[in-house]
C-alpha cells in the first residue's frame, strides 16, 4: 500500500534500524513492546514478534516506509478486538520523522485496507488525553471522537484515561 510517498509493507530484519530508533524515544518503549534498551538482537525479535502477529490471529503489523528509499520509520498496527468484526489501530514514527504526516498518512492507507481486508465494521484507537498530536492523526486520518475510558491505560506504572476515536465501516 502506498501514497506515492509514504508506504505500509511486512516488516524485514533489515529494518532493525527503524526499532533502534524507536528505542532511543522514552515514550515509544513505555507502552508498546519496543524494547527499552536495544540490541541488535532484541530488534530482530521485536520484527519475529511483529510477523507472529498475524500468524497467531492477533492482528496485522506492518512496518511505515519512503516509498522512495524503502526506508523503514514507523509501525502501524491493526489488532483484532476480542469482540466479533472490532479492531484497534495502533501506530508510532521515529522521532526523527515526526510532524510530517507519515502517522496521519500511514492510518489514511491502513484504515480503507483494514476494514475491507478483516472485515471489521469498528476501527478504534485509545490515546491519552495529554497525546494532541496523536488526536491530530487521528481526526486527520477521520476517526471521530466518541468518549473517555477513566484509569483504562497502564503505561509504565502509571494509570491514565483514554480518549476513544473511532471510524465505523461504510455500509456493504
Amino acid at each position: 500500500m502506498s501514497d506515492g510517498r509514504i508506504g505500509l509493507r511486512r516488516f524485514d530484519e533489515g529494518d532493525v534500524e527503524c526499532i533502534r530508533l524507536a528505542s532511543s524515544d522514552p515514550d515509544i518503549p513505555k507502552a508498546t513492546t519496543v524494547p527499552a534498551t536495544f540490541t541488535p538482537a532484541e530488534g530482530l525479535a521485536f520484527i519475529h514478534r511483529q510477523w507472529s502477529r498475524a500468524e497467531n490471529g492477533e492482528g496485522v503489523s506492518q512496518v511505515i516506509v519512503e516509498v522512495d528509499s524503502d526506508r523503514a520509520i514507523g509501525l502501524i498496527w491493526v489488532a483484532l478486538r476480542p469482540q466479533r468484526h472490532v479492531g484497534g489501530l495502533g501506530y508510532w514514527v521515529v522521532p526523527p520523522e515526526r510532524g510530517q504526516g507519515v502517522a496521519t498518512a500511514a492510518a489514511r492507507l491502513a484504515i480503507p485496507w483494514a476494514l475491507v481486508a478483516l472485515d471489521l465494521r469498528r476501527l478504534e484507537a485509545w490515546v491519552e488525553p495529554e497525546n494532541l498530536a496523536s488526536q491530530r492523526v487521528l481526526r486527520s486520518a477521520g476517526l471521530q471522537r466518541e468518549g473517555r475510558l477513566r484509569n483504562f491505560l497502564t503505561i509504565e506504572d502509571r494509570s491514565s484515561d483514554a480518549l476513544v476515536f473511532a471510524v465505523i465501516a461504510p455500509e456493504r
